[in-house]
């Protein structure tokens, strides 16, 4: 019979590990049952299972006042900076737009709201928190953090622990409805709208649309999964076959839009001449850059801020920089650059400002002499960003191990979205790199707040 008596005194992370610990053999058929639920579900980037455990990141009252209150303050500047673009020289200077893109982030969506899906990426260990991604272009997880929670508190190996805490879980997957709801009533549409999940027929997170299209037609809307391709303008209104589109939830990176706009004219079209509401905005292009990172982490721009908001970028912003701005701090001398990026090597990361899935994501301590002197020359060439390397947390994961439970220790970030301006939850993501992302390899789990303090 599984136990259920655990000391209240401990946090409810080391509760989670003493209750498996003392209930292995129902633990370890638990774990069996677990993974088999997962690898029959949506829970895949691409053909495989992205890789996760049977132990959620539990996260206290504390911290997610603490994360609520500093995202929500992150989103509000971001869209300052974006408001900013049309009226700043020098603020526009900063992003180095090709004309194409100029135009497509110039387009008005109809609505207010830049970053109306964001999520930002954090190390986060006790009561500190530190952002080194603000990823607000196109924001993935939430159907796979709903699905692997969904799937943990239905098991009944678990019930009984789970029963013994208050736990905030929260939907969001229905926070990304009502956010996209929001900005489609503020683009001036109020009928019921028809959704269209917008990717590459081959991108490897098709599985979450699915899990996010039977959400979103469980609650009325009828929704389809298609290609940016295949879209077509006729009469006024977008079309995918016989399909009307109202509202497009766009999954497509705006960079790969870029790529091929001679092949997507009519979705472009249909959002210039406001046939079709976007969320999010191309615009938000601007939100998604590292770019961002640099002006918030430079006291030369703390005059568009309050003093409260300059002291959350402080605290929370890790020290980046474009390199032409840091080359400027030398005078221009490209040459002091160099020394101080090789003689700082352990200190820094180098990665590209537009980059996403943790590509080319370059960390000096990992990465032997010669190879980081390949980095600061595509640094130079392309432009790319230096940051303040930050140590990531552990975290403690079950394995099953010779009929036993033991714990592992697990790299981890936590993504913390923002949806509609308001905080909608968290994941976490595991590994045994350093460059913590799914798709280099890193796995999944759900973050979940919960009455008790926790380690981490």
């Amino acid at each position: 019979m599984i136990q259920t008596q655990m000391d209240r005194s401990r946090n409810v992370d080391h509760a989670y590990e003493r209750f498996m610990k003392e209930n292995s053999s129902s633990m370890l058929r638990a774990i069996e049952k677990f993974e088999s639920i997962i690898h029959k579900s949506d829970f895949k980037f691409g053909r495989f299972t992205i890789p996760t455990f049977m132990k959620p990141h539990f996260l206290t009252r504390e911290q997610e006042r603490l994360l609520e209150n500093v995202c929500d303050a992150l989103v509000r500047m971001v869209d300052r900076v974006v408001n900013l673009y049309d009226q700043d020289v020098s603020i526009r200077k900063m992003f180095q737009l090709s004309q194409d893109a100029e135009d497509l982030v110039r387009i008005y969506p109809g609505y207010s709201q830049s970053a109306q899906l964001a999520r930002l990426d954090s190390f986060l260990e006790g009561e500190a928190v530190k952002f080194l991604e603000l990823n607000c272009d196109s924001p993935a997880g939430m159907g796979y953090a709903d699905c692997a929670e969904d799937i943990l508190f239905g098991l009944e190996e678990l019930g009984s622990f789970f029963g013994e805490f208050q736990f905030d879980r929260i939907k969001r997957i229905e926070k990304l409805l009502q956010a996209l709801l929001a900005a489609y009533e503020a683009f001036g549409a109020y009928e019921t709208p028809q959704i269209a999940i917008v990717d590459w027929k081959t991108v490897r997170t098709r599985p979450e649309f699915e899990i996010i299209k039977r959400f979103f037609e469980e609650k009325g809307y009828k929704t389809i999964i298609c290609d940016p391709r295949d879209l077509r303008l006729k009469g006024g209104k977008l079309y995918h076959g016989s399909f009307r589109v109202d509202l497009v939830y766009r999954r497509v990176i705006f960079s790969e839009l870029l790529d091929r706009l001679r092949d997507v004219g009519d979705l472009i079209k249909a959002y210039r001449e406001r046939a079709v509401c976007v969320v999010n905005p191309l615009r938000s292009r601007l939100t998604s850059s590292s770019t961002l990172l640099s002006i918030f982490s430079n006291p030369d721009y703390d005059h568009y801020f309050s003093a409260q908001e300059n002291k959350i970028k402080s605290e929370h912003i890790p020290w980046t920089r474009r390199m032409s701005d840091a080359e400027k701090f030398y005078g221009n001398k490209k040459i002091y650059l160099i020394d101080f990026l090789k003689d700082e090597k352990e200190t820094l990361v180098l990665k590209p400002a537009n980059s996403y899935g943790g590509k080319d994501v370059t960390i000096g301590c990992d990465t032997k002499d010669q190879d980081w002197n390949v980095a600061i020359d595509k640094a130079f060439k392309e432009n790319w960003m230096i940051q303040e390397y930050i140590r990531a947390p552990v975290f403690s994961v079950p394995t099953p191990s010779n009929r036993n439970i033991e714990f592992a220790l697990k790299k981890i970030s936590t993504g913390n979205f923002v949806l509609g301006g308001s905080f909608a939850g968290s994941f976490t993501r595991v590994s045994d790199e350093n460059v913590i992302n799914i798709s280099r390899g890193g796995g999944l789990i759900p973050a979940i707040f919960c009455e008790s303090d926790v380690s981490r």
